[in-house]
């Protein structure tokens, strides 16, 4: 078949609007990193401000739930050492189940140190969640016991469509709306969660 150069070119300008478009459209899983900075209220009532980001990546639930046709690939979460000022802290997912990095539920202070609980997926319908203090500049997994008391998530759990900053009165509206999964709600009272 003899492509004439008109012919060529409009073939080569319609590919590119194709291609432009599904990127655009993070079908290509380009520019679909979403970042915000979020308040966050630890349990001694202080409030601090933490840089939130999500990188994505394609994949996913089915094209009914998903889609975009992403999913997350890494989360970050960025902010100054509530005690310690001008030391900067970063937390990034260490673990991922098959599909999906573990989720980041609460950021706080216990017994003078910074901790964090997430939730990962470990099998079908059954998900784990894990503990980490920050210690001498790193985050150290620490192991949970099976059942521990529960602790009320305070960092935002929503994917998409997410505001450049997001207020604890934003955060509040979101949650009471019962939109999120009991399992990300909180963390606990058990270490497994399985339906």
């Amino acid at each position: 078949m003899k492509f004439t150069k008109r012919a060529m070119i409009l073939f080569i300008l319609i590919l590119t609007l194709v291609v432009t478009n599904m990127t655009a459209c993070g079908f290509l899983g380009f520019g679909r990193t979403e970042k915000w900075k979020e308040e966050v209220k630890l349990s001694d009532g202080r409030v601090i401000v933490v840089d939130r980001e999500i990188i994505n990546e394609m994949g996913g639930d089915e094209w009914a739930s998903n889609r975009s046709g992403l999913k997350p690939k890494e989360y970050h979460i960025r902010f100054v050492h509530p005690d310690e000022s001008g030391k900067k802290v970063e937390w990034q997912a260490k673990i991922s189940s098959d599909t999906y990095p573990e989720i980041p539920l609460i950021l706080d202070i216990y017994s003078g140190h910074l901790v964090m609980f997430t939730l990962v997926g470990v099998g079908p319908r059954c998900e784990v969640y894990n503990k980490y203090a920050y210690q001498n500049g790193a985050w150290i997994e620490e192991t949970l016991p099976e059942k521990f008391e529960p602790r009320r998530r305070n960092l935002l759990v929503k994917g998409r469509d997410i505001p450049k900053y997001v207020n604890l009165e934003m955060k509040r509206n979101i949650d009471e709306s019962g939109h999120s999964r009991r399992e990300v709600r909180q963390a606990g009272p058990n270490r497994k969660v399985c339906d």
